[in-house]
């Protein structure tokens, strides 16, 4: 009798430890799946955040060009017809083509599983690219407000003193048109520059795009954050 209790302790035993083994081999299994899933994933945006950077600061340039151009009319410097008429461009369709989508969409594409298998290696990364996140709304949401209100505000201006066909004229010539473009006529300025809309415009215009300059100073900065967490993230894993 007692052999045979014994003989099915024995038994029993055996079977919950190969059970319990089995559970703690699948545990330990997708825990290193999970800190696969994500080592993978900060090399990825690793990539990423090196290359957007790099395009970032080549975005910030025109922000300082179209900035510099509106100060010179705001301080009544000596300011060409070409150079107006390019400011006015930038602020009604160039800055509405810088978008950070490629970024964006990268980092907006991880999921909750994501999330969760980076912030259990360095919670650091998941704090700055939730900032991270929050800034390139910031930035879509400024974008589309200065390019709506240069076409509901500045657009009119320009088509009061006739300036619409000289943007135009301007812009055929940085493309490969068929047809013949006229010559831009020169014409007095003085009176657009010196009107009250058209300083007020240009006055929260320059304020939007000053935003965006220091918008993409905080992106530039987390994302050196971002990089040195990684790396030793990566380097430690």
């Amino acid at each position: 009798m007692k052999k045979a209790v014994g003989k099915y302790l024995f038994e029993v035993i055996v079977i919950f430890i190969g059970i319990t083994s089995s559970f703690l081999f699948e545990e330990w299994r997708q825990n290193r799946e999970k800190a696969q899933r994500a080592s993978e994933i900060m090399q990825a945006l690793l990539v990423e955040l090196e290359r957007n950077d790099s395009f970032i600061k080549e975005i910030d340039t025109t922000y300082f060009e179209v900035s510099t151009s509106i100060q010179k009319i705001l301080d009544n410097e000596s300011i060409t017809q070409p150079e107006v008429v390019g400011a006015a461009y930038e602020l009604l369709e160039g800055l509405s083509y810088i978008r950070l989508k490629e970024i964006s969409s990268f980092i907006h594409g991880f999921s909750s599983n994501d999330h969760i298998n980076i912030i259990s290696m360095n919670s650091e990364v998941l704090r700055y690219l939730t900032y991270l996140e929050s800034l390139l709304t910031e930035h879509e949401l400024t974008t589309n407000t200065l390019t709506q209100s240069s076409a509901s505000v500045l657009w009119p201006l320009l088509y009061r003193y006739q300036l619409v066909d000289d943007i135009l004229n301007q812009q055929r010539e940085f493309v490969d048109l068929d047809e013949k473009t006229t010559d831009t006529p020169k014409r007095d300025i003085s009176e657009f520059l010196s009107n009250v809309e058209v300083r007020q415009q240009l006055k929260w215009s320059q304020l939007k795009v000053v935003r965006l300059i220091q918008i993409n100073q905080a992106i530039h900065k987390q994302i050196q954050n971002m990089k040195r967490e990684l790396n030793r993230t990566i380097e430690g894993a």
